[in-house]
């Protein structure tokens, strides 16, 4: 089997397969499968935003610490393969394609209606068991309590992120549903963390939630902390005494910092002791991933590209862009359509001098003429034709945006390969 092979084969998956109302489709794989998962210790994150920056902060402090260390993120930016990680290198061709031939045979014995998530998630398991990995910093893919990674029995510690309204029609209309949704991968015993969030329904249900299953709960302390830098070329701020620093830029990524810092806290209480704080900076500072309010050039003009596609990420990915001091500020944009794009575009455009919409690079995207309408000024194109165009309007002292979905980032990506 080559890597050709194989990606038809997962791709000959269903996006979502068939709806879920328990993890049993799942078990029964994994099953099948001789439970590898079972022989891993995880961090388990969920989230909204932010779960990819704190999940790749918490793993670049492990894997800095000497520990072999998993990481499993949603969705592909580059390649389908950067989602399964292990101390930074993707899986490569040669070992996704032997795991595809292991479980395809076992795969046609059971039902057909898994979908791409759940063998991708099960490809992870084989690898991180097959690699020995000292532990995993697993990302769930979508909610928590159904997610198929919310299979894992004990983690040594359950995060949650910033949480908000997104997939609405799947995980409920209500930020207190979504909170519920998210709490499900507390279980009995484990340590749980949250990250700070605006809405105080969120910490309420996720500190209940952690109360009736014994655990100990834990969100950052925003009194010991000190902010000496926020701007494009980065964060510098000092945290119950000790100094940090952040590569990847916002202040939304002083929030994640934290919740990665009290993360590595408990782990390094409880197993993990060569966690100290010289790892935590190191692996801290070292986190970039691709596309989250990433810098592609400093200047003439500046290009800034990010994944921001829901409400709650635009707006941090906004108060960034109005501290950026160069003029015009022209934006890339594309959206996806299960998304409340009206609401997320409304927090940018008062920033955008002009808007440069595009669609079609990838299924249910949002008509560009209809984004358009939103912008002061805007025109339509291919996403080919946008960069170039706006890169001329933006001019040496101008900065360039692209930003409205990760699957933009990933098809600008190819685009300029």
């Amino acid at each position: 089997m080559n890597i050709y092979d194989a990606m038809n084969y997962i791709n000959s998956f269903s996006k979502l397969g068939k709806p879920v109302t328990s993890l049993d489709r799942f078990h029964r794989l994994m099953d099948a499968l001789g439970n590898p998962q079972d022989r891993l210790k995880f961090v388990h994150v969920a989230g909204t935003n932010g779960k990819g920056s704190t999940v790749r902060m918490i793993a670049s402090s492990l894997a800095r610490a000497g520990y072999v260390t998993g990481e499993f993120t949603s969705p592909y930016i580059t390649v389908y393969n950067d989602r399964i990680r292990i101390n930074g290198r993707n899986i490569s061709d040669e070992e996704l394609c032997s795991i595809v031939s292991e479980i395809k045979p076992i795969i046609y014995g059971l039902d057909n209606d898994c979908s791409q998530f759940e063998i991708t998630t099960a490809i992870a398991f084989i690898y991180y068991a097959a690699m020995k990995c000292d532990i995993v910093v697993l990302e769930a893919g979508l909610g928590g309590l159904l997610d198929c990674t919310n299979i894992i029995k004990e983690p040594e510690v359950s995060v949650i992120t910033s949480v908000s309204l997104d997939h609405t029609k799947i995980l409920g209309d209500t930020i207190e549903k979504i909170a519920r949704q998210k709490a499900g991968i507390i279980k009995e015993g484990c340590p749980v963390v949250l990250a700070y969030n605006k809405a105080p329904e969120v910490e309420r249900i996720v500190h209940g939630t952690a109360a009736a299953k014994a655990c100990s709960f834990c969100t950052p302390d925003y009194s010991k902390l000190k902010i000496e830098k926020c701007d494009y070329t980065g964060n510098s701020f000092r945290y119950k005494g000790d100094h940090y620093v952040t590569s990847m830029i916002g202040r939304h990524q002083i929030d994640n910092a934290l919740t990665a810092i009290e993360t590595c806290g408990i782990l390094r209480r409880y197993g993990f002791p060569a966690l100290t704080y010289s790892t935590v900076f190191d692996g801290i500072k070292d986190s970039v991933v691709p596309s989250r309010c990433q810098i592609l050039n400093a200047d003439k003009p500046f290009v800034l590209i990010d994944g921001a596609h829901n409400p709650d990420g635009m707006r941090a990915l906004a108060d960034f862009v109005r501290t950026v001091p160069k003029e015009p500020k022209i934006m890339v944009c594309g959206m996806m359509e299960d998304k409340d794009w009206q609401t997320a575009l409304g927090f940018m455009t008062r920033y955008i001098d002009y808007g440069i919409c595009v669609d079609g690079f990838a299924p249910k995207t949002v008509f560009a003429p209809k984004l358009a309408e939103l912008f002061r000024e805007a025109q339509v194109m291919s996403l080919k034709d946008a960069v170039p165009r706006a890169m001329a309007l933006a001019g040496e002292k101008g900065m360039v945006v692209i930003a409205g979905s990760l699957y933009l980032a990933s098809a600008f990506r190819k685009i300029m390969q």
